[in-house]
């Protein structure tokens, strides 16, 4: 009499708990990894692609022209503003002759290094951290080159350029297009050296550094 609560007890459905159903997990929890792998897909592929020269006239693999020239034109604009600054604060007024000139030769070597430059920008994949710098670097030595540009032809319609010193106009120039050089020159050196644009692959950097590796160079 006492037990009349049936024996018969339900058992719980087997499918009222989701966690239970693999399936119903993959569709609760999405995997990101399918998201992640084409990133970096074609992010390594991006970077091989900035590795090789766009053409033979860039340099092969491993050695750019392109850093080997800015070197010239960079070398040549701060020495302008040195002369630039000898010829305005010392009584030697002649320091103002050799700045026009090595205005004019880091013009013409910096218009040519660019030329190199382009190539090796084409490399890069728009939309990339790379491509960003690359070409905030390309916009800020295109200044550069029309600060030394526009004061050469200051310093050039000056009769007395060569008594009186640089002209304030062509100083103040010669004052910024280096500020700006210290930056884009910066920024290119980011690329070579912490993005790796046009150097080798990090296989190719382990072999030369391994003890036993013999000289291929």
């Amino acid at each position: 009499m006492g037990n009349d609560v049936s024996d018969e007890v339900e058992p719980p459905a087997e499918d009222s708990d989701p966690i239970a159903d693999p399936e119903t997990v993959q569709d609760a929890v999405p995997d990101a990894e399918p998201d992640a792998e084409p990133d970096k897909e074609q992010a390594e592929r991006s970077m091989r692609a900035a590795h090789q020269p766009g053409t033979a006239a860039a340099g092969p693999y491993g050695h750019p022209i392109h850093p080997m020239l800015v070197t010239i034109p960079i070398g040549a604009f701060v020495a302008t503003l040195a002369f630039d600054i000898a010829s305005v604060t010392l009584e030697g007024r002649a320091y103002g002759r050799p700045a026009v000139w090595l205005s004019l030769i880091g013009i013409v070597s910096g218009l040519f290094a660019s030329l190199f430059g382009l190539i090796d920008y084409r490399r890069l994949t728009k939309g990339t951290r790379a491509h960003a710098v690359a070409t905030r670097h390309l916009i800020l030595m295109d200044v550069v080159l029309l600060c030394f540009i526009v004061g050469f032809f200051v310093r050039r319609a000056d009769p007395d350029q060569y008594l009186n010193g640089t002209p304030t106009v062509a100083l103040v120039l010669s004052v910024v297009g280096v500020a700006i050089l210290l930056v884009g020159g910066w920024l290119g050196g980011k690329l070579s050296y912490s993005y790796g644009s046009r150097v080798a692959d990090e296989s190719d950097q382990i072999k030369a550094h391994a003890v036993s590796a013999p000289s291929a160079d």
